[in-house]
């Protein structure tokens, strides 16, 4: 990704690899900026950010579920 033009697409797929060995996503790199406006990330971009988002969420619910279901037998109910 750091060798060559970084397009929403490159972008994208750079923070969908290996999403599970990710754990803070950051733009370190640095979007345009004139110091009049600052450039965010595209369209495929954002997508990848939710879809990382919407993933962890998913995981912590099931988790919570879990500890949930567990405390539930350990305590006879």
């Amino acid at each position: 990704m750091l060798d060559g033009d970084v397009t929403d697409s490159v972008e994208a797929m750079s923070l969908s690899l290996n999403r599970d060995h990710i754990d803070i996503y950051s733009a370190s790199w640095g979007p345009d900026d004139d110091g009049k406006t600052v450039d965010g990330p595209a369209l495929l971009a954002r997508r990848a950010f939710r879809e990382g988002v919407q993933q962890v969420i998913s995981v912590i619910h099931l988790l919570s579920d879990l500890r949930l279901q567990c405390s539930m037998r350990y305590s006879g109910h």
